[in-house]
């Protein structure tokens, strides 16, 4: 009895989360704004709207809560994977079993990468790799890209052009390279489902889902730090998982504490955000680990100490210029645009605050899903030095214009929280951009095999799944969100909270990047890549009973 009135509890807290969700990014999508009226008396305000949606939307949630209150029992057929089924599909997956399971595995992800790679040949050279090359060639070096990445990109490409190789073949060699990359952290992800025992579903899923969901493909031939950073991602929370299960044996295991210092450094070496990821998690994991905190604070120091030399000396010794801190200001660019767009309130001597960061012609380019256009001509200097009269104002601004100001951060954000958005996804393309410069990469896509091309358009550039209901949610970045929000809903449900702490870095992450410039595929990647482990988390204490 009291079970079942938690489920019901939880269902109405869930419902009323989603059909939040669901009905801002309805009003979003249709009219830019939440807080627009309706003459329909039911649907007069955003909260009418979320009140009329909530019914459907905590059945819903009460009824996956049931769901997965079945599917996680020790007793449940779904978590053994069904001993009948299991006997049928088991030689389908064979490969994946036995002494050479992981190289096995690793081949075969590799080979669901080609239909990408050989239908967008030599790989979608896009987004910041044309600049990361050319800027470096042209004299430049700037950390506002990892320095790592740019320097294998641009290491490729020295050793390609000075053999006397064309520019689509070092962007080849660097897609091959990457690929590679890719499939053996898929391959990983494989085994510690394995060693975890993770029900045969969820394993046998997590084989078709890396293989044969498209974006995979895409990203694996994608030259773009995202990529990478991803299944570094991923490999973190792996480690943070195991560093919470069996704390004792990870910190007496030296291989597994340098190994997950190697992972911990890769991650913010890959993206600027990542060490903000891993910092966020640092107080938690101090906490839930005390009995640790010697060995662990040791290993948050190394990591500390190799992010200060990468962020001083190395960036002085290679001569780099810093990254410009604008990249984390988005929402103050955001906030402003739309009010001063909005006609919002902003008073005289406000402006006089504002404009050494933003003029007028700065803000009035306000563009409601991406700050790029403000952030171009944002002055960090000028920020830096009245930094704090300039959040004053922008609190004060804020306090008058609290609608505007709520409306600028959930149209930049919603692409990652809203299933239903209708924002760009993955182009299937390249860049070739200065195409004059030398020094700039010139690559052209040279499709192997037209078909192939063309699906991976329909799916990346075209979106054609957004006609399909259903395939339209599975492809989405909000849908993951949304799966990320029932995992922890479900854990408080449960009462399990220790899981929180493992799915922490998918909080910690998304909210780095909520305050990021945009809501782009690429920067919700790492989400829709860890759904897997999301899953296993989910499920742990039962499928680990399960044997």
């Amino acid at each position: 009895m009291q079970n079942r009135l938690r489920r019901v509890v939880f269902g109405l807290l869930g419902g009323t989360l989603f059909a939040a969700f669901d009905r801002c990014g309805y009003m979003l999508k249709h009219y830019g704004s939440i807080w627009v009226l309706s003459d329909n008396p039911w649907h007069r305000t955003i909260f009418h709207r979320i009140l009329c949606r909530l019914p459907l939307s905590a059945v819903i949630v009460f009824g996956l809560l049931l769901f997965t209150d079945r599917i996680t029992d020790p007793k449940s057929p779904f978590l053994s994977g069904g001993r009948k089924r299991r006997s049928l599909s088991e030689p389908l997956f064979s490969l994946f079993q036995g002494k050479y399971a992981f190289l096995a595995s690793w081949a075969f992800f590799f080979i669901s990468f080609l239909p990408a790679f050989l239908g967008g040949y030599p790989g979608l050279f896009a987004a910041d790799a044309p600049n990361q090359v050319g800027w470096t060639f042209s004299g430049w070096l700037t950390a506002h890209h990892p320095l790592l990445h740019t320097g294998i990109l641009c290491g490729i490409f020295s050793l390609a052009r000075a053999a006397g190789l064309s520019d689509n073949t070092a962007a080849a060699v660097y897609t091959i390279l990457q690929m590679a990359a890719l499939s053996g952290i898929f391959a990983y992800l494989l085994r510690f489902l394995r060693q975890e025992r993770a029900p045969f579903w969820l394993q046998a899923g997590t084989v078709c889902y890396l293989a044969f969901f498209p974006f995979h493909g895409m990203m694996a031939v994608y030259t773009t730090k995202d990529t990478l950073f991803s299944g570094i991602f991923v490999l973190s929370v792996i480690q943070i998982s195991r560093m919470c299960q069996n704390p004792q044996e990870y910190f007496q295991d030296y291989r597994q504490v340098l190994q997950g210092g190697l992972v911990f450094c890769l991650l913010f070496l890959f993206r600027n955000n990542g060490f903000h990821t891993l910092l966020l998690c640092l107080p938690f994991l101090l906490f839930f680990l005390r009995a640790y905190w010697k060995k662990l604070l040791v290993l948050s120091a190394g990591i500390l100490l190799l992010y200060q030399i990468y962020n001083g000396p190395l960036i002085r010794l290679l001569g780099a210029e810093p990254g410009n801190a604008r990249e984390a200001y988005s929402i103050f660019m955001q906030t402003l645009g739309r009010t001063y767009a909005a006609g919002g309130e902003i008073r005289p001597e406000e402006m006089e605050v504002i404009r050494p960061v933003m003029d007028e012609e700065t803000l009035a380019q306000y563009t409601p899903n991406l700050s790029d256009p403000i952030k171009n001509h944002f002055h960090t200097e000028a920020f830096a030095e009245e930094r704090a009269a300039f959040l004053k104002t922008w609190l004060t601004v804020g306090w008058r214009n609290k609608k505007i100001y709520i409306d600028a951060f959930l149209n930049t954000t919603a692409a990652f929280w809203y299933p239903n958005t209708s924002e760009e996804y993955l182009d299937f393309v390249c860049f070739d951009i200065e195409k004059d410069n030398p020094n700039y990469p010139h690559v052209q896509m040279e499709p192997v095999v037209p078909d192939f091309c063309r699906y991976y358009t329909a799916v990346g550039s075209d979106t054609v799944f957004r006609q399909v209901p259903v395939v339209r949610e599975l492809f989405s970045m909000g849908f993951y969100f949304w799966l990320m929000v029932y995992a922890g809903l479900y854990v408080v449900y449960r009462r399990t909270y220790v899981r929180l702490l493992w799915m922490l870095p998918f909080w910690t992450y998304m909210g780095t990047s909520f305050l990021g410039p945009g809501a782009l595929l690429r920067y919700a990647y790492p989400v829709m890549l860890g759904a897997p482990v999301l899953l296993h988390l989910l499920i742990w204490e039962q499928s680990e009973q399960s044997g």
